[in-house]
């Protein structure tokens, strides 16, 4: 019954952060998928992520989850925003913006790399003093390799990575190439690089001090990143067809989106994790199966937002505050829901569950604090701006 209560309370509390302030868009508003627009989304959903993330540790804690189960599934889709709307940022800035290399280390690359090093001393420290309470101990190569981010110390610091490096890579390659249609496909190459190193490498046995691209959340959401810079590149001709076609993309979209979870939660249950831990010969095809529908999955997925964008607007202070903290919100959402599990084990999720969402949220916000004042940028957390 608790389990059933937090779900709806939980669909609640999505509801209560998106739909204060939703507008109608005037009929000649082309420019909806902005900056501003898209990290207040990015807010909500790392909202979302915290409470996927919750049931994902519940699942392996043997926990009940009931329709709170039902977020195991769909992370995937908060993340493959976050990467669509990274690929698109840099592209429409690259367009409108000659200039928009110089600096681009400490606008973009430091912008992830500060928090996630904050983020990873606190997983450190934490991972230190856990061991000398339970006489565990790392090895002086672990933690050195950890120091320096080379190692996870905790795997939930991976999106950071992988933003860092696709930053790295666009920074070289348009720095070399003026053609933005040149440089898409160079970009495309570099992920699909990325997604076969991820393929290979299959998983970590250890829960923590993990090497890159292990496990499937390295590479199932990161071909977003390059549809985002190709729907950039081609934003006038797509956004004519989505408005002339409206009714038809939304009815669409929204049934394939149904249907691609529903297949989706099928796979997930039954064959395209994990594989190389079952004794079978169909473990990479079982990869590639899911791989593969995931994308469409996600593509559905964000056609869907793209098209609700394009008529409404979401705009509140909550969305423009969740929006500056969430890349921090996602990377400290573990650390949270880890070290408030006791309270679920003496009150239930009812006590547990917005305990962990302002605790993650809290934290957050001093990370992006300390960010801000290590990047001396000017955004606080209360100005309005988008940062």
């Amino acid at each position: 019954m608790e389990l059933t209560i937090a779900f709806y309370a939980s669909i609640a509390i999505l509801g209560a952060i998106l739909l204060p302030g939703v507008k109608v868009r005037p009929a000649d508003d082309t420019s909806f998928f902005d900056r501003v627009s898209t990290k207040e989304i990015q807010g909500l959903l790392a909202v979302f992520i915290i409470f996927h993330q919750t049931v994902i540790v519940f699942i392996n804690e043997s926990y009940l989850t009931g329709l709170m189960g039902l977020y195991g599934y769909s992370g995937i889709l908060a993340v493959a925003f976050f990467f669509f709307c990274s690929g698109y940022g840099l592209i429409r800035r690259r367009m409108t913006d000659e200039s928009y290399l110089k600096g681009f280390m400490k606008r973009r690359i430091f912008t992830v790399l500060v928090p996630y090093f904050i983020c990873n001393y606190i997983y450190l420290t934490s991972a230190i003093i856990d061991n000398i309470h339970t006489g565990n101990h790392f090895t002086i190569l672990e933690v050195v390799m950890a120091f320096f981010g080379l190692f996870l110390v905790n795997n939930q610091m991976w999106f950071a990575v992988e933003i860092m490096i696709l930053y790295i890579i666009f920074r070289i390659v348009f720095a070399r190439v003026k053609k933005v249609g040149t440089g898409i496909l160079i970009m495309t190459g570099a992920v699909l690089v990325m997604i076969t190193i991820g393929l290979l490498a299959g998983h970590s046995e250890k829960a923590m001090m993990t090497y890159w691209f292990q496990g499937e959340w390295w590479y199932n959401t990161i071909l977003m990143f390059p549809l985002g810079m190709f729907y950039a590149y081609k934003k006038d001709v797509i956004d004519r067809v989505f408005k002339k076609a409206f009714v038809s993309v939304l009815i669409g979209s929204s049934v394939l989106f149904l249907i691609m979870n529903f297949v989706h939660m099928i796979l997930v249950d039954y064959s395209i994790y994990w594989r190389e831990y079952m004794d079978d010969d169909m473990e990479f095809f079982d990869k590639i199966l899911g791989l593969s529908q995931e994308t469409f999955f996600e593509i559905f997925f964000l056609i869907l937002v793209i098209t609700v964008m394009s008529k409404l607007r979401f705009d509140n202070p909550v969305l423009r505050f969740l929006g500056k903290i969430s890349l921090e919100t996602i990377m400290l959402n573990y650390l949270v829901i880890d070290k408030l599990m006791f309270l679920n084990e003496r009150y239930g999720i009812l006590v547990y569950l917005p305990a962990v969402l302002l605790g993650t949220l809290a934290c957050a916000s001093v990370v992006y604090m300390i960010k801000n004042f290590v990047l001396e940028k000017r955004s606080g957390l209360f100005d309005g701006k988008i940062g």
